[in-house]
């Protein structure tokens, strides 16, 4: 091989290499952006249905817990409604029955939908996080310790999954405690999410 065949198939080597080590890069930027996509097609698929709302979907996450903080301590199911879902009417209408029922009739299965759809999740799934939701916005409320350890849990939607998650109510009770610490108002919490 001379100097040039050496030059050309070193340039060729880096070459590839380069693709190499870059190429996932741009798959990983290309699959973030299709799943943004597909989240924001999925968000405009429940602001525009015509037969519901889906609440959990709906919840605006975006500075939740600020106007939950925001909110005097014990605030009723349409204050609450109004910081989950701020300026939509026709999802804070929808919520207001499921905030306002006892768990025991969503967990009975003798619930309305009150208008609300869901996707991907069971419907009396969907109900009881949408009302632990709302029991967990309730409970931190104008507390600003408990609004801080509920974000270090990733927010109140998603410590309200967590808690509907578990499995049976002692692990829920556990679960509260591990967020929260042994505070008045955690084992009502528990029985609300149940």
């Amino acid at each position: 091989m001379n100097r040039k065949s050496i030059r050309i198939a070193t340039i060729s080597a880096c070459a590839a290499m380069a693709v190499a080590v870059t190429g996932p890069m741009a798959s990983a930027a290309q699959a973030e952006r299709a799943v943004k996509a597909h989240h924001a097609q999925q968000t405009d698929q429940v602001t525009n249905a015509q037969d519901g709302i889906d609440l959990l979907a709906a919840v605006e996450e975006n500075g939740f817990e600020e106007r939950l903080l925001a909110l005097p301590k014990n605030p009723s199911a349409e204050q609450v409604a109004e910081a989950m879902y701020p300026g939509n009417k026709e999802a804070q209408e929808a919520a207001l029955p499921i905030l306002e029922r006892p768990a025991t009739e969503i967990a009975s299965g003798q619930a309305n939908d009150g208008g609300a759809v869901m996707y991907g999740w069971s419907w009396k799934k969907t109900l009881k996080v949408t009302q632990c939701v709302g029991a967990l916005g309730a409970f931190v409320a104008g507390n600003a310790l408990l609004v801080m350890k509920a974000k270090k849990f990733g927010g109140v939607v998603k410590g309200a999954k967590l808690i509907v998650q578990a499995g049976n109510k002692e692990e829920r009770l556990k679960l509260v405690i591990a967020m929260f610490g042994e505070v008045t108002g955690v084992t009502g919490l528990v029985k609300s999410c149940s």
